[in-house]
């Protein structure tokens, strides 16, 4: 009898305990809800993928050198990533647009090697499935080579120059109607407008001038029922003096304004490291005051650019530029040397996680390749952009062929690109979650995925949980710092079996400066 009832009490111990809330039971918890939705309809993550301007035919400034055996590597790369989107953004005169003919004419042309070389990035895009963000940085000779032969003759007006507006409709049709790349969904008309750096030296009246009359052209041709223009591509941290507007006015001026244009709303941020790691991204670029207004015209919102970068004078910006120094190939004041380091897969997916549950649709990163850019893109291979997974000429380039290695920070940006395919929706959870820890969640039909990154130097444990209907096996992946290291051949990581029911729930163990991926995918 006194054993019956001990086995009693014990039962109703345990019972009680696992009636218990999440809260009640674990310190860190953070319960998924599944029919909150943060966004729905999700664009996806994705990263920046140029047509190689230094080295897409014969007469550029490295010659026709990515060999077909570097093309495959790039698709096998590319195929464990699955970006959702691509940006694939060029100048007009690096691929169509080849001076004047005597009456003063643009000459249009799109049968030479550098639209060849196009083709190839494009057909990776259609073959995939990829959305592919489309379009110039800016209007022809302006801020791009300007010191070429008869750059004064060849450059164009402004941004609603109408030479220019009708050979961008020529270009797109040719494209998507002729070409068949129906990948082609969005269009940038000027990299970040509200620049100095940019064509329209920061002028807002220019840059929309330009997007209406771009807009009639592509109606004209009928390309408004394949893609739609995507602005105002911003950088809003950045205010150009002169105007009585400031960078983060653009959003909602382009709302006020050409909201009927416009597709999806996008800006640009390159977040610094103290604002990432205290969970302050999404308030550094002013998220917090666009997302309101931009809920408002029921429109999509991303990321066209995002990258992790300090501001001049602080101690980290010395720290790479003494390292960008010290490489002796890369552009000293427009690289991120930290791409070598684990620690930037971590800082990237903090980024990212905040911004998603921040409302953020689609984030794609800057960049894929070292190789893609150069500093003002003049082909200089000392002043190579180092941003990217890895510079794929290495060998070629600078006699480094280890630079042609996967850098540690491909895997979770890969994981962030596959796990959260087009189509999620983000969800809300009620959460107290350690300092240095941040997590998302997607669902899509009956999957999810959740991402949770500990960007703090102690580890820590949360219990997760859903009130799913049913079990839902999920299965994880983890990026820790003694596992991914550069120039080691780290392969392709699948999910393992770690026997987590979402429906149950189970405490998740976080390593310091670790990302951990759960997925039913």
């Amino acid at each position: 009898m006194k054993l019956l009832s001990q086995l009693i009490f014990s039962g109703l111990i345990a019972s009680s305990f696992w009636a218990c809330s999440p809260e009640e039971q674990h310190q860190y918890y953070a319960e998924i809800e599944t029919d909150n939705f943060i966004s729905q309809n999700f664009i996806g993550n994705g990263i920046q993928w140029a047509a190689y301007p230094h080295a897409d035919g014969p007469d550029a400034e490295w010659g026709d050198i990515i060999t077909p055996a570097k093309w495959d590597t790039l698709y096998q790369r590319l195929d464990y990533m699955q970006p959702q989107t691509m940006r694939v953004l060029d100048q007009a005169n690096w691929r169509y647009y080849k001076g004047r003919d005597k009456q003063g004419n643009p000459i249009f042309d799109v049968d030479n090697p550098e639209m060849k070389t196009l083709y190839k990035v494009l057909d990776y895009c259609q073959s995939r499935n990829v959305d592919v963000v489309f379009g110039e940085w800016g209007t022809p000779f302006h801020m791009h080579d300007l010191e070429t032969k008869n750059a004064k003759i060849n450059r164009l007006e402004n941004a609603y120059d109408p030479q220019w507006i009708e050979m961008i409709g020529k270009y797109v049709e040719h494209l998507i109607k002729e070409k068949g790349y129906t990948c082609i969904k969005y269009y940038n008309h000027i990299n970040e407008p509200n620049g100095d750096w940019a064509s329209t030296n920061g002028d807002y009246s220019e840059w929309k001038q330009g997007v209406i009359d771009l807009q009639k052209e592509f109606e004209k041709r009928g390309l408004d029922q394949y893609l739609t223009i995507t602005g105002p591509g911003t950088v809003p941290q950045y205010t150009k003096k002169g105007f009585e507007y400031t960078g983060e006015d653009w959003v909602t001026k382009t709302i006020a304004d050409i909201d009927t244009i416009i597709g999806a709303y996008e800006i640009h941020t390159y977040l610094g490291t103290e604002n990432t790691r205290n969970g302050k991204a999404a308030a550094s670029m002013h998220m917090l005051k666009d997302m309101p207004e931009v809920k408002k015209t029921g429109k999509r919102f991303f990321v066209g650019e995002i990258g992790v970068k300090d501001d001049w004078g602080t101690k980290q910006q010395e720290l790479n530029v003494e390292a960008a120094k010290k490489d002796g190939y890369a552009s000293i004041y427009d690289s991120q040397m930290a791409v070598y380091t684990y620690q930037y897969g971590v800082d990237m997916t903090d980024a990212v996680i905040q911004l998603m549950n921040a409302g953020a649709q689609g984030m794609i990163a800057w960049d894929l390749d070292d190789a893609m850019h150069t500093k003002d893109d003049l082909g200089k291979i000392n002043q190579l952009k180092r941003w990217g997974c890895w510079n794929i000429l290495g060998s070629e380039l600078i006699d480094r062929p280890e630079d042609e290695n996967i850098r540690p920070w491909y895997y979770p940006w890969s994981w962030l690109c596959k796990f959260f395919p087009k189509g999620m929706d983000i969800l809300n959870m009620n959460s107290n979650l350690p300092e240095g820890v941040r997590m998302t969640t997607g669902k899509l039909r009956n999957n999810f995925t959740i991402m949770m990154v500990n960007n703090s130097a102690t580890p820590q444990e949360v219990f997760v949980k859903a009130p799913v209907k049913k079990s839902t096996v999920l299965k994880q992946l983890k990026y820790t710092d003694e596992q991914y290291k550069l120039n080691t051949d780290m392969g392709r990581p699948v999910l393992d079996d770690i026997n987590f029911d979402l429906k149950e729930g189970g405490l998740v163990q976080l390593p310091a400066h670790a990302v951990i991926v759960l997925s039913s995918l």
